[in-house]
């Protein structure tokens, strides 16, 4: 079930967002680093207390055998961007700043629900686009957001010195 995130999923959002994190210090150890206990959990407090994002999350329903839990296995944080400068076409973007399915929960489908829910999102606030960054070594990534519809607009070229 794809729902707006609530604050009763910032333990689970914030484990999400470090498993991301710990990902991309793998695939790109000059640009990032693990930061300090407790600075997900922070940062995903301010991402929900901020109105001009939005955060939405892929909730798995489990019962056990003393009652039933809603298991968050992915989450997609946007905002909406308004674009209007004299030399450039006035447009709005959905942007999504960060875009995660648990590594157990991937190539079930999740994503692609996730992604679609974004979308129409992004219509609904009247956008033109839906928009991202994507790491040029995060292979898998690219591969699905292309399948999603994506394709490339801009190139950063970058050498280490």
């Amino acid at each position: 079930m794809i729902r707006k995130a609530k604050n009763d999923d910032l333990a689970q959002l914030a484990e999400l967002f470090s498993q991301l994190h710990r990902y991309h210090c793998e695939i790109a150890p000059q640009k990032h680093r693990m930061p300090e206990y407790g600075f997900f959990e922070k940062g995903i407090e301010e991402i929900l207390a901020d109105k001009e994002q939005t955060v939405f999350v892929n909730c798995e329903e489990v019962k056990d055998d003393e009652r039933d839990r809603n298991i968050v296995n992915a989450y997609a944080v946007c905002k909406i961007i308004d674009v209007s400068a004299e030399q450039k076409m006035p447009r709005r973007v959905c942007f999504i700043d960060c875009f995660s399915v648990a590594e157990e929960a991937r190539r079930k489908g999740i994503g692609s629900m996730l992604f679609d829910a974004v979308k129409r999102f992004g219509r609904e606030q009247g956008c033109d686009e839906v928009q991202l960054g994507v790491d040029a070594k995060n292979g898998d990534a690219i591969k699905f957001y292309q399948k999603m519809g994506l394709s490339p607009r801009t190139f950063i070229l970058t050498e280490q010195i």
